[in-house]
């Protein structure tokens, strides 16, 4: 989206001294070359410097782009609700475009109601209580394989049993054998998008080979060619089911066609990428934080001794872990793995009393809102019981808004938080975990908000 060339008419628009309209406060002129390096280094804290120095509403350049951000609920809701008719997914969003096609996440309208219509019904409350067996039974099988004392990757281990788990309810498949390779295929291809997307290797111009695109454009490769065998097996296995693949292979349109393989291919990595890897992320996060807070792992353990006992969850527990949902609650309130949403103007439309012009990108930061202590004390404490005493209905509606609101909320919301809450619980049946990494967490924003690096635990079995 922001490339060299973007920054070179930048200059020449500055050194013309093109007027604007009047705007929200926020860097201007050179500053915003500053700006536009400090976006592709460290996003997150970029938007942080940027609001603390301007306020909840501000307008910056990110190469030709004009952007503005937004950290009052208020102005959030506006976009994502009352107007968001005005908007639609932001360029950033569509450099995903490479990766993902045009799927659920990436589409527009009616294709993208249409799409949403045929995978709804998959992701419903009612649906998901079916998948709870296949979540827990799968957790329980990555730990069969933990010995007491042994070290472990926990953000692999979290890809892939949510991955397996993906699998398993949203197309029915047995890949076992490959599972290893589209999880690896997946990752790479996802670290290939964010050094050439995120970082300054997004100032190299397109044509010019570097060994971040050739490692991405590889991954990719590898990546199509096992979903294109995946959907070719469901395909040759004619047996009707109630499982979203075959609801999307068996799917007609207003003119009698059915998806071509490309199409069906980009809802189907759309669906690993949503469907496993924010969920990994929040488990991660989770035992990471209960680690450094080990009192909160004695909560968690102490409840689920009492629901569960040495019994297998199942979906009606779910309800009664509270303490357990609080944590989970928590841990994405502070670190939200879809760290912040992007829109694009359609129309000049008036946020917050702004008026945002056409092609205007609108920044809705989840990884600052959720740390504003005008709604949460002490913010940056990972405290779990906040959520215990009602916070969620006194704080404004766009306070806390993990899986994003109004008509693109996340269709996948309520499975993944059943996943989290079952995942957890059934690993603190069986274990303790002690963080030996060492260091400080990081994270790194791209697609979603990634650790920076390896989040190594020791197994303690109970």
């Amino acid at each position: 989206m922001f490339g060299l060339k973007d920054g070179l008419n930048l200059v020449d628009r500055f050194k013309s001294g093109e007027s604007a309209p009047a705007r929200p406060p926020g860097p201007r002129g050179w500053q915003n070359l500053k700006v536009l390096v400090d976006f592709a280094t460290d996003q997150i804290g970029c938007f942080r410097r940027i609001t603390r120095r301007y306020g909840s509403a501000s307008f910056f350049k990110l190469g030709t782009f004009d952007a503005y951000l937004f950290t009052d609920p208020e102005a959030i809701e506006e976009v994502l609700l009352t107007k968001s008719s005005s908007f639609e997914k932001d360029a950033l969003t569509h450099e995903l475009d490479v990766l993902l096609g045009k799927g659920l996440l990436t589409s527009e309208g009616q294709m993208w109601r249409h799409q949403r219509r045929l995978i709804s019904p998959n992701l419903r409350r009612k649906q998901i209580a079916h998948y709870a067996d296949v979540m827990v039974e799968r957790t329980r099988q990555m730990l069969d394989d933990w010995e007491d004392g042994q070290v472990r990757p926990l953000h692999r281990d979290a890809m892939e049993v949510t991955l397996r788990i993906v699998v398993d309810t949203l197309f029915n498949l047995e890949m076992d054998s490959d599972i290893h390779r589209v999880g690896q295929a997946l990752d790479t291809a996802m670290e290939g998008f964010h050094e050439q997307a995120h970082t300054l290797w997004r100032f190299v111009p397109e044509p010019l080979p570097t060994p971040m695109r050739a490692k991405f454009e590889k991954a990719l490769e590898e990546f199509d060619a096992l979903i294109y065998k995946l959907i070719d097996q469901r395909r040759q296995d004619a047996t009707e089911g109630d499982d979203l693949l075959y609801r999307l292979i068996a799917a007609v349109d207003d003119e009698g066609n059915q998806m071509t393989d490309g199409q069906l291919r980009d809802e189907v990595i759309t669906l690993f990428l949503a469907g496993h890897e924010t969920t990994a992320l929040a488990i991660m996060y989770a035992w990471y934080l209960m680690s450094d807070h080990p009192w909160v792992m004695d909560k968690v353990h102490a409840e689920v001794d009492e629901v569960l006992g040495e019994r297998v969850a199942t979906a009606d527990d779910v309800s009664e872990l509270p303490y357990t949902e609080a944590v989970i609650q928590e841990t994405m309130r502070l670190y939200p793995p879809a760290w912040t949403i992007g829109r694009e103007a359609i129309e000049d439309v008036e946020i917050a009393g702004w008026t945002v012009t056409k092609g205007a990108q609108v920044l809705l930061p989840q990884s600052l809102v959720h740390r504003d202590r005008r709604w949460f004390d002490n913010p940056d404490l990972f405290r779990p019981e906040r959520w215990l005493d009602g916070l969620e209905d006194r704080i404004p509606r766009f306070a806390y808004f993990p899986f994003g609101g109004g008509p693109r909320i996340c269709i996948g919301n309520y499975f993944a938080m059943m996943e989290a809450i079952l995942v957890v619980a059934t690993m603190a049946q069986q274990v303790r975990l002690e963080n030996v990494s060492r260091q400080a967490l990081r994270t790194q924003p791209s697609v979603t908000q990634r650790p920076a690096t390896a989040i190594e635990m020791k197994v303690r079995r109970r």
